[in-house]
């Protein structure tokens, strides 16, 4: 049976409605007596260091054990994947209505930016996934007794924990090793980890100050219809939105995404090479390649989106969250393709300029040139734009026999430690 228990409910700040932060802690999996006991004493820290920063919010800590998440979840090699662990902490973060949710598994997370992971943090979703098997003590190879082991991951799990909170709020990352901010790169630098300096505490109150704002289901929202309500909630937090989509980096689509870019490249060479392609693309008027363009941008988004189930859709109730991570996840991938076909455009612009002659073009579009003085400066790049969209059309396909787990973890994990 899940069942919530607040781990820390006092109030430290004024008592009012907006300054309330909850933040819900999914313990997936068995965890042993020392896991246990130092995640609870990690949300202690945790809730008594924010409350130290932060002292005119009211932070309350909610933890709900799931044994049965990482049931489904593991390749076959002991690890979790990260993207599951965040789909279901999403769901828990809606059905209870939380601000945040972090996820605290035993089980090592698969890594795609690293050889390892111990955190897998996700804007657009509002959560985190942090693994304790990387920071024990004894898996670093360090004789530990239980005492010495509970202190030490807690602390580490609390710096983990504060980590997420300030990423998830907006805070960029440090350079400085002391910073709470700061990237660690093993386990041990996360003990170094202490202090934030003055502009990162400025903003992140004020990233908390908006977060605590009575969410729009809760107030003018209720009378408003599904569209209208998801319209006003993605302006609302349109700032949220864009920060989202910058932090997953979606211009990095085709280095992360092979079988996209290699199914698109591919079609564009092929079409570049074919004598009725070129007759057919020079035979467009410049509206009918607009049109094109635009709409192969919006059907390859929508495609991929549906296609990968990077909506959000259980449950009836309507939520700003749910809001903002569905915008986020549809302005991730369109940017994604913007960029794709960006770059299929520049290279088809290179390959009509430095390998197809006036005279070879003139002769391959037959139909619609006479001969190569007829050629003007808009047929290649009309080529360039032809190309690159059904290039585009193609690679999506290629993108939706992405795993689902991977895509999701390109889309949403916007920092992986």
């Amino acid at each position: 049976m899940n069942a919530a228990l607040p781990v820390v409910t006092e109030s430290r700040g004024p008592d009012t409605p907006n300054s309330l932060i909850e933040i819900g802690v999914v313990v997936a999996g068995p965890l042993d007596m020392v896991d246990a006991r130092a995640a609870r004493v990690a949300v202690e820290q945790t809730d008594r260091r924010l409350s130290e920063l932060f002292e005119e919010f009211r932070f309350n800590f909610f933890e709900i054990k799931r044994p049965e998440m990482t049931g489904t979840s593991t390749t076959g090699n002991g690890r979790v994947e990260p993207s599951v662990l965040l789909q279901q902490a999403v769901e828990e973060r809606d059905s209870r209505h939380w601000d945040f949710a972090i996820v605290l598994t035993a089980s090592e997370l698969v890594g795609n930016y690293s050889p390892f992971c111990f955190a897998a943090i996700s804007r657009p979703l509002d959560a985190a996934v942090l693994s304790m098997s990387l920071i024990d003590p004894l898996a670093l190879g360090v004789e530990a007794n239980r005492a010495e082991r509970v202190e030490r991951i807690a602390r580490r799990l609390s710096r983990l924990m504060l980590h997420s909170i300030g990423h998830l709020c907006g805070l960029p990352k440090s350079d400085h090793p002391n910073d709470l901010l700061f990237h660690p790169h093993n386990a041990q630098a996360l003990d170094l980890m202490a202090g934030m300096d003055t502009e990162s505490i400025d903003r992140q109150r004020r990233a908390l100050a908006e977060i605590a704002d009575q969410r729009l289901e809760e107030g003018a929202g209720r009378s408003l219809g599904k569209p209208i309500f998801a319209i006003r909630a993605a302006w609302i937090n349109r700032k949220e939105i864009l920060q989202a989509i910058w932090a997953a980096r979606p211009w990095e689509f085709p280095k992360r995404l092979s079988r996209l870019t290699i199914a698109s490249f591919s079609t564009l060479a092929i079409l570049f090479m074919t004598a009725e392609a070129w007759d057919l693309a020079l035979a467009q008027s410049h509206t009918r390649l607009l049109a094109l363009f635009v709409l192969t941008i919006l059907a390859t988004t929508c495609y991929v989106v549906l296609r990968q189930q990077l909506l959000v859709r259980r449950g009836t109730r309507r939520t700003e969250q749910s809001v903002v991570t569905s915008a986020a996840a549809l302005g991730i991938v369109f940017v994604g393709m913007a960029t794709t076909w960006t770059a299929l455009y520049c290279v088809g612009i290179m390959l009509a300029y430095s390998l197809f002659p006036g005279p070879l073009i003139a002769g391959w579009a037959a139909s619609t040139t006479a001969g190569p003085s007829e050629l003007v400066w808009t047929d290649r790049p009309q080529m360039a734009v032809f190309a690159a969209s059904l290039g585009l059309l193609i690679g999506a396909l290629g993108a939706s026999f992405e795993s689902q787990h991977y895509f999701r973890h390109i889309i949403f994990v916007d920092e992986e430690i």
